[in-house]
């Protein structure tokens, strides 16, 4: 008897197809496990984390355990000298110094680099500024006086500055201005003269709109109107010079009239023989 047709046919071959699903998510997990950018980041170790606290501000702390290596500007201040101490030590470790005074410095830092700085005893404290393109609407007096102050520990005491906006400003920069701790004192258009701690200068910057930011002059006219006083002109309020062109001599015949010390000369004045 032949045998069936069924039992000639070749067995049905079972799929191989690996179990995609599973390794996928056995992978995402063990990802996130380790630490990767897709998953969310572990915490610090203990001690770098009191580290953080005792010698960083907020901002910092939260570049540093978010991870990453996008570059922000901080303010360093150093226990001594920050230039002759400890600029050779920052350029070895790639830590590029963008500006110094005294015992405080801007330096361009990375995440990753700012727990071995805090480690070092030398360091008192890192300060947020932000991204390094703030620097460039910062007035370099102003740059200058906010390293002193940071330096001397006196960062958070009331200075004016000058505030130009790249427009007449509203409330939303009212509002602003009011976070980053200053209050304004007057108004001139698109220029403000604020009080507040140069520590509110990075917050205070990163509004867009503020086209740049410098020291104000105290004292008369130029706290009043947010503007720089100019010297007086010599003996233009004394007895040194005429108050009225009216009391001036009269011109001689034979050229232009002398003009009054403190006065503005006419635009051209001419005698009866220059007809011209």
């Amino acid at each position: 008897m032949s045998p069936s047709v069924s039992n000639t046919l070749p067995p049905k071959r079972r799929s191989r197809r690996p179990a995609v699903l599973p390794v996928v998510l056995l992978l995402a997990a063990i990802l996130s496990a380790t630490g990767c950018p897709s998953g969310r980041l572990p915490p610090l170790p203990p001690a770098d984390e009191a580290l953080l606290r005792a010698k960083s501000d907020k901002p910092v702390r939260v570049a540093v355990q978010g991870g990453g290596d996008e570059p922000f500007a901080a303010i360093a201040v150093f226990r001594d000298d920050a230039f002759l101490h400890h600029a050779a030590a920052l350029e070895q470790a790639s830590i590029p110094i963008l500006d110094e005074f005294g015992k405080a410095a801007i330096l361009l830092l990375s995440p990753g680099r700012v727990l071995p700085l805090l480690g070092d005893p030398s360091l008192a404290r890192l300060a947020w500024f932000g991204p390094q393109g703030l620097l460039a609407r910062l007035d370099p007096a102003l740059e200058i006086d906010l390293l002193s102050r940071y330096g001397a520990g006196s960062e958070a005491e009331n200075t004016p500055l000058l505030v130009r906006f790249r427009d007449v400003p509203g409330k939303a920069e009212e509002r602003h201005v009011a976070a980053s701790g200053f209050r304004i004192v007057t108004r001139a258009g698109p220029t403000w003269v604020v009080s507040g701690p140069v520590s509110g200068v990075p917050k205070l910057l990163s509004n867009d709109r503020i086209a740049y930011l410098e020291k104000a002059e105290t004292g008369g006219n130029a706290s009043r109107e947010g503007l720089t006083k100019t010297a007086p002109v010599p003996h233009a309020e004394t007895g040194g010079a005429a108050h009225d062109n009216a009391t001036a001599p009269a011109p001689s015949s034979g050229g232009e009239r002398a003009v009054p010390i403190g006065k503005r000369p006419p635009y051209r004045i001419r005698t009866p023989e220059d007809p011209r």
